[in-house]
């Protein structure tokens, strides 16, 4: 257990210290081999391969009717997600994490699941995540606290993992999110926030700044890796830097 916490911790300082080196700018070419494919994707041994006779994988997963009404603004909807309403996502676990940031932002950056040191005034915005999400933003000229920051579930499974078979449901919440918040940009981080609101796979997605319209709105979405995958494999910073700078030149695209 004390080697695991040391690893763990070295892990941390190493992914919070020098943003400009660990995103491998001093470096054109890491030596050694890294396998994309399997970058932010999380095995579960519980869900049955695919095969050519699963007729039921190929059937695609309708959302569900809402069981109340979805807020109409965001002040709603922080208030409902702080009061444990049955909202999408929102029974997950015990803590209800509402969304941050301004209601107006032009940018929205979009994960999994919340920061569970958010849910307390004292510790938010102090984990290693938070800290390295804002340095990488930072990194490109944008504050954090300018950002509406929100997630697909609200709460957080004793797993630390949103099942597959919800992520239709979280995206088109989601979606309703995004037409109260009207943004001109967002930022998804990880392949779960990824798949629900673009239907796309991480790896794919990334190869690009993508225009998604919403209610004749186009909205510039970029796709990048989720601070705790960089903050596992800190190698990997290289290829976000990159996602960022493509997010940057996104007004001259």
């Amino acid at each position: 257990m004390g080697d695991l916490a040391e690893t763990a911790a070295l892990a941390a300082v190493e992914s919070l210290t020098g943003w400009w080196t660990l995103a491998g700018v001093d470096a054109a070419v890491g030596e050694e081999t890294v396998n994309w494919l399997a970058a932010d994707e999380v095995t579960n041994p519980t869900k049955p391969a695919d095969t050519a006779n699963n007729s039921a994988a190929n059937v695609p997963v309708a959302p569900k009717i809402p069981s109340i009404p979805w807020p109409s603004d965001i002040a709603t909807l922080r208030q409902m997600v702080r009061d444990g309403a049955p909202l999408p996502g929102n029974d997950l676990g015990p803590v209800h994490i509402a969304p941050i940031g301004p209601e107006n932002s032009a940018i929205v950056i979009i994960s999994d699941l919340p920061d569970l040191a958010d849910a307390d005034e004292a510790t938010a915005g102090t984990s290693a995540m938070h800290i390295l999400l804002e340095r990488m933003l930072a990194a490109i000229g944008i504050n954090i606290s300018d950002c509406y920051r929100t997630w697909l579930a609200t709460s957080v499974p004793a797993t630390g993992e949103l099942p597959d078979h919800m992520l239709p449901e979280l995206g088109h919440y989601m979606r309703h999110q995004l037409g109260l918040i009207k943004p001109s940009s967002m930022i998804l981080l990880g392949s779960s926030a990824c798949k629900a609101v673009l239907d796309a796979d991480l790896m794919n997605a990334r190869a690009e700044l993508r225009n998604v319209n919403h209610d004749g709105r186009n909205i510039a979405a970029l796709t990048t890796f989720h601070p705790r995958t960089l903050i596992a494999r800190p190698a990997m910073k290289a290829q976000a830097w990159r996602d960022l700078q493509m997010f940057a030149k996104r007004d001259a695209l």
